[in-house]
This record gives structure tokens, C-alpha cells and sequence, in this order.
């Protein structure tokens, strides 16, 4: 018999009460985390169908940027660039390789949840450590390409391949990081342990929203191209960008009758011309040429129009210094390289390797080689810097021979074990033979201390570099000690070493010119066929500035001896520094009385009378010593006319050239050219010249 409740009891419920709001709560929690669940899996559903296609995709990117990388070179050598995308990429991956999620182990009950969130995270941070490498490398090989243009002119269509390259194997990665993974969260462990052709072969499950198959298949091939189409279009951009020189040619009609030297100089300039911002002036085959900061020109001499020009925007000229010339005094730094003919020139502008500071190339120089007659390019190719000698055909960069018209070397010394870097404290750099070049030189004095300093000098034929030819001692030049080359001919002591035995300061040595490609023939005996007398050596700064070979007297002047350096001109006091005179272009030994057109000293003079000031520029020919002189304009000079460096004492050359000088001249076909700084900074700081052409005189 049931109990009967007690009054007390009457109304009491015994039943636990139940919570609704916490009921509803938590079902409608499960509920939420189901249809997430749910949608997470619909969304890797649709996701996992695509992303094989825009894998492979992505894969096909990565080979054509491999193949354009291969097919289409710079010349710029980018090893450290293209070898880090594979690795940093490759990293990331493998590491998500190690930690492989697996689908047992995401579903289970117990250490489910925190596996999977490790798993995710580890992939999660791989593919963002993927993408902003990619980012960053993309990044720095745009900017360097772009710096390389713009400074260069070299398309570096190896940066752009990269950094395509880089996108691609940064996609493959990423959707194969996001396959493995969504594979593991969706598919069944049965399904996801089957092997991959296996899985080929399972029938695969009907989409949500089936399509046809011809629309299914459209889409895929459309995710598998869109990688390769999408990085072309973006390259292509890069890619059709130029930053070509800008050049002006020489008129053929002009081109084809060069002017010749001068033999006589007119009473008064047929022109003058200012020109800023001058880094070098030489004599070409058809009249001066001048490179200033933005480009080379190149001037005709009879009006000082431009014949031809040649600039590339952006460029860098590189420079070296000119120990034995000093043209316009010491400490000027020089830029053109002239070929024994002056029918080319050679200069070099900053290289791949000294925009923005890469490391990654030692090729810091590009090398160009112009026609001084017509303006066209020869050659032009990237560089490692080093020596910078030119023939009448080919250059000799660092230990790399170029022919005119090719970009690729044809020889190259060091597989050869040609040595560049023998003997002397200097490499030369210069014009060199007209098929000959210097690979080194020895160096000693007379007797081990007079002042004379001579060597041997080592040539290599451009044909054949591979045997080396020492050549009889020649006379070396200033504190380097270098050999000078005009016209592809230098001086040689006819009698062998010279000692106090066969000279003297004060008798000088036998001497007698000779090409460098007679010196460098097998078996050349060198016998003297030019003969210039006794001679103390090679007066530089003139021979420079005619373009002959013009000698030193047989006698030092006493101060010269005394001080122990016969290059040191200003102690020559009032001797001449002149004795004979050789012309390479016309194999021709002449004494200075007997040459014409040639000027032994330039000058400026005031012609000031009373409350009437006034200037002129004096000339004195080697040939008779006639001066000739004309006014220039008020404003003209910075100091007054008889300031030092006008030299209005009208002292040689070679004197005034040995320290500081505001005006000088220059032998070129068609002209001489008196250069004056009109500014009062020195030469090697201020780079702006006034020219005055003096042409031939008029025949009466």
C-alpha cells in the first residue's frame, strides 16, 4: 500500500526543477558549433575540387619563369637572388610536412581539438611566413631591376623571372599547404590514407550543385592557366620597359672626310663654346671630343657644332686618375680611354654591382666603346672592373678580351694563366698597341738609385694572348712608374739597360721609338728603324697633349738632377722640355723647329692700358716660337690676367701642367683647342670650360 503523504507534505514537489534557459542555451550552442562544423566543411568541399587545378597552375607559373630565367639572360650574375625562394619557401613547406595533419587524429574525442589547433596554426603561420617572403622578395628584385634600368640601361630580365618565379612557387606552396590540410579536417581517414592514384580512380562525389562537365572542365583549365596568364601579363609590364641610350649620328656625309691635323694656326678662334659639367677632353679622329655628366659629344672642329652625342639618362661615369698626363694639373681625374688610331674611345659607367650596394654581383662596371668619328656604339658589356686597355679593334677589360661588335669575351687571361698584375706598382690603363696589349711591367732606376726609372714591358697579342713577349727597357713614367703609349708607339733604349756606362743625366741614353705589335712578334729582334737621338725620356704631359711622341733634351737641368725626378718639371727652371718629335701617324721623326701646328705654351696676358682694362690669350708654336694672340671678352677670367695659373709667364706645357693650370691646349684633327676654366675653383672641382677652336690659317 503506497505511503500517503503527510499533511505537511501537502503541496511539496520532489521533482528537481529543471533550468529552460540553460537547456535552450546549450542546445542552441551545439547547434551553432554544428552548422559552423557544417559550413567549414561545405566551404572545404568546394575549395578542395579548385585548388589541384590552381596547384598545378601554379606549377606550370614556376616552370615558365624558369624557362624565361634561362632563355632570355642579362649577363648580370644573380646566384644568391635565385636560390632563395626555393629554399625560404621550401622551408615553410617541409615544415608543415613534418607536423602532417592527419584526419584519426582530428577527430579524436580526446586530444582532437588541441592537435587540430597546433596543426592549423603550424600551417596557418607557414603560409603567412610564405606570402610575405614572397611579398618582400618580390619587392627587392623590382626595385632592383628598376634601379638597374634607370641607372644601367641593362634590362635584368633574370630579376623579373625571379620574382615571378617567386610568386608562382609561393602559390604552389600555399594551395598545397591548404589541400593537405582541408583534406585532413573533410575527408574520411579511409579515404585520405588511399594512395593519390587510388584516389584518382574513386568515383568522386556528386557536387552540392552539380555543373556540366564541359562547364566543369572549362573552370578547372581556366584556374590552371590563370597563374601563367596572370604573372605573363604582370611581367610583361617590366619587361617592354627601355631605358636606351639616347645618341645622335654623324651625318654620313660628314663622316666620311675626317678632318686632318692642323700645320699652321689661325690669328683669332673660329668659334667658342662653354660646356658645363666636364669630366674628360680628348682628341678623336674627327675633332675633340667631350664627356661631360650628361653624355660624350662629339664637336666639329671647324664651327663647334655637335657631330655626334651619345647620353644615357641616370648613368654614373666612373674615373681614374691620370698620374703621367696631368692634363690640366695634378689630381684630375680622366674618363675616356682613346685607341691608337683616336678612331675609338672607351669609358665605363657604374655596373649592376654599385646600384643601391648590391651583393650580389661583383660586375660594378659596364663598359662602352664609341666610334669617334661617327658616334655609333662598338661595344658595350658588363664588367668587372679592373685594367681598361683599347687596340684599334678590341679592349682589354680587367682579364677579358672584347672584339668591336661582339658582347661576349673572346679570351679571357685567367684561364689562360695570363697574369695581369706582374711587376710594377700600377697597372696601365691607356692606349694600347694597335693589336697589342700590357699585361705588366717591371721597374727599376739606373744603377738601382739614379733618377731615370725604366723596364721591361710584357705584351700579349690580341689574336693569340696566350704567349707573352718581354720587350727591351723603356723609359717608365712618374712616381707610378708607368710606360706611356701614344699612338700604339713607345720610346726604347737602343742599347740595351741603360746604366752610367752608356748615359748620364747629363748626356742622356740613345733612343729610338717602335711599335708595341713589332715588340710582341716572335722572334722580334727590335731593330731601331726610328731613331730620336740621346734623349732623358719621354716628356709626358706634351705628348699627351699633341698626340707625338715628344722626347726630353739629352741634359737634365740642374735643379732636376739635384732633386732627383725629371718629372717634376717646374724645377726646370727656364730650360725647354722639347728636344725631337715623333709623329706615329705619319712614322715621321721631326725636331721641334721643324714642326708646325703644335703649341708649346698657352697663356693669359693683360693688355690693360690706363683706365681701360683688357686680356688675351697668347699662343707659342713649337715650330718658330711666333706667338699669336686675341682678346677675350670682359668676364671671361675669374683673377686678374696675371694670376699664376693663366700662366703669364708662358711657360711649356709640361711646366705649367705640373701643378695647377686654368688654361691648356689640345691637338685634335681639324682644330687646336685652348681650354680655359673661367671659374675660381680648381680643376679637379669645377668641371666648366670655355673652348676656343683655332683652325688652319687662312692661306693668303
Amino acid at each position: 500500500m503506497p505511503p500517503v503523504p503527510s499533511p505537511a507534505d501537502a503541496g511539496h514537489d520532489d521533482t528537481a526543477p529543471t533550468d529552460h534557459d540553460n537547456t535552450r542555451t546549450g542546445q542552441a550552442a551545439d547547434t551553432e558549433a554544428r552548422e559552423a562544423e557544417r559550413g567549414v566543411a561545405d566551404i572545404a568541399q568546394r575549395l578542395l575540387p579548385v585548388l589541384p587545378a590552381l596547384r598545378i597552375g601554379a606549377l606550370l607559373s614556376v616552370i615558365g619563369a624558369v624557362a624565361l630565367f634561362f632563355a632570355w639572360p642579362s649577363g648580370v650574375r644573380t646566384a644568391p637572388l635565385w636560390g632563395m625562394p626555393p629554399a625560404a619557401i621550401g622551408a615553410f613547406w617541409i615544415a608543415t610536412g613534418i607536423i602532417r595533419p592527419r584526419p584519426s587524429r582530428f577527430r579524436d574525442p580526446v586530444h582532437g581539438s588541441p592537435i587540430a589547433v597546433i596543426r592549423t596554426a603550424v600551417a596557418v603561420l607557414a603560409m603567412s611566413g610564405i606570402a610575405v617572403f614572397a611579398v618582400w622578395m618580390m619587392w627587392e628584385c623590382l626595385s632592383t631591376w628598376s634601379s638597374v634600368l634607370s641607372r644601367t640601361g641593362i634590362n635584368t630580365v633574370d630579376l623579373i623571372a625571379i620574382a615571378a618565379g617567386t610568386a608562382g612557387l609561393a602559390l604552389l606552396s600555399i594551395t598545397d599547404i591548404l589541400i593537405r590540410t582541408l583534406r585532413a579536417a573533410v575527408l574520411p581517414p579511409e579515404l585520405y590514407q588511399r594512395k593519390w592514384w587510388r584516389r584518382l580512380r574513386k568515383p568522386r562525389r556528386p557536387d552540392q550543385y552539380p555543373e556540366g562537365p564541359r562547364r566543369r572542365t572549362l573552370a578547372r583549365a581556366a584556374l590552371v592557366l590563370a597563374p601563367s596568364v596572370l604573372l605573363a601579363g604582370a611581367a610583361a609590364v617590366p619587361l617592354s620597359r627601355r631605358n636606351k641610350a639616347v645618341q645622335k649620328l654623324t651625318p654620313p656625309s660628314v663622316a666620311k672626310t675626317p678632318p686632318a691635323y692642323p700645320t699652321s694656326m689661325a690669328s683669332e678662334p673660329a668659334w667658342v663654346k662653354d660646356i658645363d659639367n666636364v669630366l674628360d677632353i680628348v682628341a678623336g679622329a674627327a675633332g675633340p671630343v667631350v664627356h661631360t655628366s650628361d653624355g660624350v659629344t662629339g664637336i666639329n672642329p671647324i664651327d663647334g657644332s655637335t657631330l655626334w652625342s651619345y647620353a644615357r639618362k641616370g648613368a654614373t661615369y666612373e674615373t681614374f686618375l691620370d698620374p703621367i698626363g696631368k692634363q690640366a694639373g695634378k689630381k684630375y681625374a680622366r674618363t675616356l680611354v682613346v685607341s691608337p688610331s683616336r678612331r675609338h674611345i672607351a669609358f665605363r659607367i657604374s655596373g649592376p654591382g654599385k646600384v643601391k650596394n648590391l651583393p650580389i654581383t661583383d660586375q660594378t662596371t659596364i663598359t662602352i666603346v664609341l666610334d669617334t668619328i661617327t658616334g655609333q656604339v662598338v661595344n658595350d658589356h658588363i664588367s668587372d672592373d679592373g685594367t681598361l686597355q683599347i687596340t684599334d679593334s678590341a679592349i682589354l677589360d680587367g682579364s677579358k678580351i672584347y672584339t668591336f661588335g661582339s658582347k661576349t669575351e673572346k679570351w679571357d687571361l685567367k684561364k689562360l694563366g695570363v697574369s695581369i698584375e706582374e711587376g710594377g706598382r700600377e697597372r696601365y690603363f691607356g692606349t694600347a698597341g694597335h693589336s697589342t696589349f700590357i699585361v705588366g711591367h717591371s721597374e727599376d732606376r739606373v744603377d738601382g738609385t739614379g733618377i731615370l726609372q725604366y723596364g721591361s714591358l710584357s705584351l700579349i697579342s690580341q689574336d693569340d694572348p696566350s704567349q707573352v713577349h718581354a720587350t727591351p727597357p723603356v723609359p717608365l713614367m712618374g712616381n707610378q712608374a708607368l710606360p706611356l703609349v701614344i699612338g700604339g708607339w713607345t720610346a726604347i733604349f737602343s742599347d740595351g739597360t741603360p746604366t752610367t756606362a752608356n748615359g748620364s743625366d747629363d748626356l742622356g741614353w740613345q733612343m729610338h721609338v717602335a711599335d708595341l705589335d713589332s715588340l710582341a712578334k716572335p722572334g722580334s729582334t727590335s731593330a731601331p728603324t726610328h731613331h730620336v737621338g740621346r734623349s732623358a725620356g719621354i716628356n709626358a704631359p706634351a705628348s699627351l697633349t699633341t698626340g707625338k711622341i715628344v722626347m726630353l733634351p739629352a741634359t737634365l737641368p740642374p735643379p732636376a738632377r739635384s732633386i732627383g725626378d725629371h718629372d717634376d718639371f717646374p724645377d726646370w727652371d727656364n730650360s725647354t722640355t722639347i728636344s725631337t718629335i715623333f709623329d706615329p701617324s705619319t712614322q715621321t721623326t721631326l725636331s721641334a723647329s721643324q714642326t708646325s701646328g703644335l703649341i708649346r705654351a698657352v697663356g693669359i696676358s693683360s693688355t690693360s692700358t690706363g683706365s681701360s682694362a683688357g686680356a688675351e690669350i697668347k699662343i707659342s708654336s713649337m715650330g718658330n716660337d711666333a706667338e699669336t694672340s686675341f682678346p677675350i671678352s670682359p668676364g671671361s677670367v675669374f683673377y686678374p690676367p696675371g694670376y699664376p695659373t693663366y700662366n703669364p709667364d708662358m711657360k711649356e706645357m709640361a711646366v705649367t701642367l705640373s701643378h695647377f693650370t686654368d688654361i691648356f691646349a689640345l691637338h685634335a684633327p681639324g682644330a687646336n683647342i685652348i681650354i680655359l676654366n673661367p671659374t675660381a675653383r680648381p680643376n679637379f672641382e669645377s668641371r666648366s670650360y670655355r673652348l676656343y677652336g683655332i683652325t688652319e690659317a687662312t692661306q693668303q
